[in-house]
């Protein structure tokens, strides 16, 4: 028995997928700070040191695809319970570990159970909640928690690191306990079925999970050891080699995994390309901005983190408004004045810094990208949900979680290269890294503009005009 089907209920539902939503986003950024006290007190050596950060998100973008389609087809409910309580109990292992091969094993546990929990919480919530302003705004509050998880993931890093890096891994787990013991009598039971379950595709799990996660690795790999290294190219080769198997056996699959009708949609592939570039460029500025204030101007961990709160303030406020008007009126006109914003941003940072004080720096450049983040984020999952029937939603979901996972990788591992090589050039690292970010950003705005234009709002509902 649950109580989501009542106003409260329904609320209690939406604060417990986004509390999940949260510390899933969370946990991407969260350790970054606390690396330098990892290294000091684990006594990784730096190439392996990275992976305490990657290793999360090799295993949350890799087994996405899989933990949406196993979320439709062993119920939404069971596979929320079960994902949140691997992640709650990694987080508590993370307290404990004393090596780094520990710690990352950790971490991917960690990634694996988000990559399972993240779509089955946005399946949730679309069958708690009906058509039309009251999914609207549900679906803003998730975005924005998912995003603030994100974005603030640093700051709150930087503050458990003053205590211990340990409590970065295992902050989340009270939060996820308290989710797991309330979740049962508040999320909907997952419906019975009346004729016999769909078959599971086998076949294609174990083409495209190995093959994502390949792909991530190699991207990943690349941005530590550049695209020259075997295990990059080597890792690539295979992922294309995997996934061109995967579209193989879904093409001739009676249920399968991943029916590729799905692309044939356009604002969903037209969401999830766009959400794999904005949120790739936003990595990649990330990354660099990061190491500025750090090594340049000399800022602390705390401090560095701190400089991305604004944006994070910017979407918990504005993204649930945002939602609702990308709902009624239309996404395309808004994501693509929200990437514009973002491209502004960066443009703005590139040709002030080092002649305005950083301080006013950080805060001139945070503004518009905290505003285009809130508005691009909610956009793309509104426009990717907006035409899926709801036995697809946790597939559709994986496929845009996915989206927003590999596109950070690629282009952070692009920015990284740039940043890297730049020297040899005689450019200055920081310069042509974020030139790279502003001219792709100036790309994506033009790729959002190019979406989708007709929408209309009928019983209450957004619905792509086809």
């Amino acid at each position: 028995m649950t109580i989501s089907q009542s106003k409260g209920g329904a609320g209690l539902a939406l604060l417990l997928l986004c509390a999940a939503n949260f510390l899933d986003a969370m946990d991407v950024s969260t350790i970054g700070v606390a690396l330098p006290a990892i290294q000091a007190e684990l006594g990784m050596k730096a190439t392996s040191l990275q992976w305490a950060v990657s290793a999360y998100v090799l295993g949350y973008g890799g087994f996405l695809l899989l933990g949406g389609r196993v979320a439709d087809v062993f119920g939404h409910r069971r596979v929320f319970l079960w994902s949140l309580g691997v992640f709650a109990a990694a987080s508590i292992a993370g307290a404990f570990v004393d090596s780094g091969p520990t710690l990352i094993a950790a971490r991917l546990i960690k990634g694996i159970a988000a990559a399972f929990t993240a779509p089955a919480a946005l399946a949730l919530l679309l069958s708690v909640f009906g058509e039309g302003s009251a999914r609207a705004k549900a679906l803003g509050v998730f975005a924005s928690t998912g995003a603030t998880g994100f974005v603030l993931g640093m700051v709150l890093g930087g503050a458990a690191t003053i205590f211990s890096w340990r409590a970065t891994l295992v902050m989340g787990a009270p939060v996820a306990l308290i989710a797991l013991a309330l979740a049962p009598f508040v999320l909907p039971a997952d419906q019975r079925r009346t004729g016999p379950r769909p078959s599971f595709d086998w076949a294609g799990a174990l083409t495209i999970t190995p093959g994502l996660l390949l792909f991530v690795f190699g991207i990943t790999n690349a941005a530590a050891s550049g695209w020259a290294a075997f295990p990059t190219w080597a890792s690539l080769l295979a992922a294309v080699i995997l996934i061109g198997l995967f579209l193989l056996v879904e093409s001739r699959h009676a249920e399968p995994m991943v029916p590729l009708g799905i692309f044939r949609r356009a604002k969903l592939s037209h969401a999830n390309a766009i959400a794999a570039l904005f949120q790739g460029v936003y990595v990649g500025f990330q990354f660099i901005a990061t190491l500025y204030y750090q090594n340049v101007i000399g800022w602390s961990a705390f401090a560095t983190g701190f400089c991305f709160a604004f944006g994070g303030v910017c979407v918990m406020f504005l993204a649930p408004r945002f939602a609702t008007f990308a709902q009624n009126r239309g996404t395309t006109g808004l994501m693509t004045l929200g990437v514009a914003l973002q491209a502004f941003s960066y443009i703005f940072w590139i040709l002030s810094v080092g002649h305005i004080n950083p301080i006013w720096l950080v805060a001139l450049s945070q503004i518009p990208l905290g505003v285009g983040y809130a508005m691009t984020y909610p956009s793309v999952q509104v426009a990717a949900l907006s035409d899926v029937d709801e036995d697809k939603s946790g597939l559709a979901s994986g496929l845009l979680f996915a989206s927003f996972q590999i596109g950070g990788g690629i282009v952070l591992a692009a920015a990284s290269a740039i940043f890297g090589a730049a020297a040899n050039w005689g450019w200055d690292p920081y310069f042509a890294g974020i030139t790279f970010i502003a001219t792709l950003a100036a790309v994506v705005t033009l790729a959002a503009a190019l979406g989708p234009r007709t929408s209309s709002l009928r019983d209450g509902v957004y619905q792509a005009a086809e």
